[in-house]
């Protein structure tokens, strides 16, 4: 075995010995064919070109082959003078990609210098410590109210009831947040030697964002110090972020610092952890990648080996695979796809977030400009999805037109025809629900009394007619007692006077009266005790605090619901109620479980009914008539008492199989029905 320090890399490498002899021969000059012929000669073991070429490729990966400092420099600058020039080119059209718009720059070295020399403080271990609390005491409040922070986000998304002077606001916001993580990369530069030469604004997946130019940073610095360069931004926004969450929770809703606060969080926070953070798309997570794995530019280079790799083998083109080490290659082609989902579904959010902004102003028309804007921010795709699908043509056109022989025209028409027509979609329509009990009843006092003996708690069961709890009512058991020592005297009245033939009748007569009125007496007082209604489970909380407390009559103790059943209710636009009918499947997924639910529609409402989803107010309705919602009920069989009441998640009610064919042709028949006739 043969043992190698070297310095530059900073790292020991170990080689076999024929690794060795391997290794001596790269002398800058000979050829990979050269190499492995002579290496051939002095082993005798045949090695091919391809081989010495991948043994070197992974040497390199490896930072072993020497570099001067001044190598390494000129390698950094030419990489900086191929982004600059990509730059330049597309200032033709800055528009061209929507994933990076860049507008022109201005020199900030000289403000950064002044600012860095009244901040150093930022990168002692005191204010280290203190900013590394306070992102532990902002997370700590997140988790802990998590649900609102959740409701308030899904609401901002969906962009309702703001109006253009917020629409300012948070533009402005979300301006300040990326002005100060840009400015911390360049402070970080200036702070490890680097000059600042430009900084300008950019729009990031059409998000307000600036760009700063910190090569001599990544020139001058250490692999550490090129990766504090790359996470100051994160960590600027993660501060603010623990400065805005107790703003947030101090305040209260509905208030301009709280909404403010609130969107200052979903930016430095959970957008910095979708974005910034993230290795899949070219910001700061991607370059810290780039950095620590020491491959340059991964994105492009792993995106043109798998499209390269599958337009050779998969389509069968006339295209060069851009070489690749064997080691690397599933990891590029594992990065390239993932990434480009991840971007993709990036690019669908931003579509879908500018039509609900545009239905806030028109909900009638929000779906035009929403297509407008996924065309644009897809423009470049679909060029490029143009420019292959023209390349495919007129690579296989001699091919497929000698194979659509008359014969062979008429069998692919006939099985196009079929393939529409077939009713292989199974459609559906989803909603959320918050789960009730199908059989639930209240047990209520009867009469007045004080609860002396509670004999169930939450979540126990009760059969039909068992004993839930008595009340005490002195004076209902006072007339009781006196009730009976009334119907004694009556009896023992009436016996004497059947004895002595006198008043009989009307001894007998108070003798009825009094029984009536101790029937009476007994079902008053046996109301005094509280029976279970139906059979079920208690679903009342903190029954027992009642214990010892007055009820009227018509008083609530506690509520008892059959669990076995239990009720999904969704809402439904008008648009889509003829699709459901009682009857149709539906699957129910639960939050917080990964098992699914399976149910039936048992009901659906014969009139509009407003929901906590889908409520209106007429001052945000902007003179346009809202949509009318409708609800139906689905009944789930709950054996095994898994699902209880109050549990939210998404029911798709499954409402039939369609064509292609079929599914167009209404589409196209509601559109002209809704928006044009």
């Amino acid at each position: 075995m043969v043992r190698i320090y070297v310095p530059c890399a900073g790292g020991m490498f170990t080689f076999e010995k024929n690794e060795w002899e391997l290794t001596q021969l790269f002398d800058g000059k000979r050829s990979y064919e050269e190499i492995a012929e002579l290496y051939s000669q002095q082993n005798g073991i045949h090695y091919d070109a391809e081989t010495v070429r991948e043994f070197a490729a992974n040497l390199d990966a490896t930072d072993f082959w020497y570099k001067t400092p001044q190598e390494k420099n000129v390698q950094l600058m030419q990489l900086s003078r191929e982004e600059r020039k990509k730059r330049q080119q597309q200032t033709k059209s800055i528009w061209a990609d929507l994933s990076d718009v860049d507008f022109p720059a201005f020199n900030p070295d000289r403000v950064v210098t002044w600012v860095h020399a009244k901040t150093r403080f930022i990168y002692t271990p005191w204010f280290t410590i203190a900013s590394i609390i306070g992102v532990i005491i902002g997370a700590a409040i997140t988790i802990s109210h998590w649900p609102e922070i959740r409701h308030d986000t899904l609401e901002f998304y969906s962009f309702s009831n703001k109006t253009w002077a917020d629409v300012l606001a948070l533009y402005s916001l979300g301006m300040f947040v990326v002005g100060v993580h840009e400015f911390a990369h360049a402070h970080a530069c200036k702070h490890y030697g680097g000059r600042v030469p430009a900084m300008g604004f950019a729009l990031v997946y059409l998000m307000p964002a600036f760009y700063t130019d910190t090569t001599e940073g990544f020139v001058h610095g250490t692999q550490f110090q090129r990766l504090i360069i790359s996470f100051a931004g994160v960590w600027s926004e993660m501060v603010l972020c623990a400065i805005a969450t107790p703003i947030w929770w101090a305040t209260p809703p509905g208030t301009l610092v709280h909404n403010s606060a609130h969107f200052i969080m979903m930016m430095t926070g959970m957008m910095s952890l979708v974005l910034n953070w993230n290795p899949l798309i070219k910001l700061d997570g991607y370059y810290m990648l780039c950095d620590l794995v020491g491959i340059q530019d991964i994105k492009e280079n792993s995106t043109a080996f798998t499209s390269a790799w599958v337009r050779k083998h998969f389509w069968r083109l006339p295209v060069e695979v851009p070489y690749v080490p064997q080691r690397r290659r599933l990891g590029f082609a594992s990065y390239a796809l993932i990434s480009g989902v991840y971007s993709y579904t990036v690019l669908y959010v931003m579509a879908r977030f500018a039509g609900n902004f545009v239905r806030n102003f028109s909900p009638e028309w929000g779906f035009i400009p929403e297509i407008g804007v996924a065309f644009v921010i897809f423009r470049s795709r679909i060029r490029l999805l143009g420019n292959f699908m023209k390349f495919l043509y007129l690579d296989k056109k001699d091919r497929v037109l000698a194979w659509f022989t008359p014969r062979n025209t008429a069998i692919a028409g006939g099985v196009l025809v079929v393939l529409l027509g077939l009713p292989v979609w199974k459609e559906s329509i989803a909603g959320k629900f918050e789960l009730e009990p199908v059989n639930e009843a209240v047990v209520r006092a009867h009469v007045p009394g004080t609860v002396t003996k509670i004999l169930v708690q939450e979540g126990e069961g009760a059969s039909r007619g068992s004993l839930l709890a008595t009340l005490s009512n002195l004076p209902l058991q006072s007339g009781l007692a006196d009730a009976k020592a009334k119907l004694m005297l009556a009896s023992a009245q009436t016996k004497e006077a059947a004895l002595n033939y006198q008043g009989y009748g009307s001894a007998l007569m108070e003798k009825e009266r009094v029984t009536k009125q101790l029937e009476q007496m007994a079902a008053m007082n046996a109301a005094l005790e509280l029976n279970s209604p139906i059979t079920g489970t208690v679903i009342t909380p903190k029954v027992q605090d009642k214990l010892g407390t007055y009820l009227k009559a018509g008083g609530v103790l506690l509520e008892i619901a059959d669990l076995s059943q239990m009720r999904a209710r969704i809402y439904i636009s008008e648009y889509d109620l003829y699709k459901i009918r009682p009857g149709q499947t539906a699957k129910l997924q639960v939050d917080g479980m990964l098992r699914r639910s399976y149910g039936q529609v048992n009901r659906v409402s014969a009139r509009p009914a407003h929901g906590p989803e889908v409520e209106v107010e007429e001052s945000e309705a902007n003179d346009v008539r809202p949509n009318q919602f409708y609800f139906a009920d689905i009944v789930v069989e709950n054996p095994e008492i898994d699902l209880r009441p109050g549990m939210t998640g998404v029911a798709r009610v499954y409402c039939g199989r369609r064509s292609l064919a079929g599914m167009t042709l209404e589409d196209i028949k509601n559109f002209w029905g809704r928006k044009l006739w």
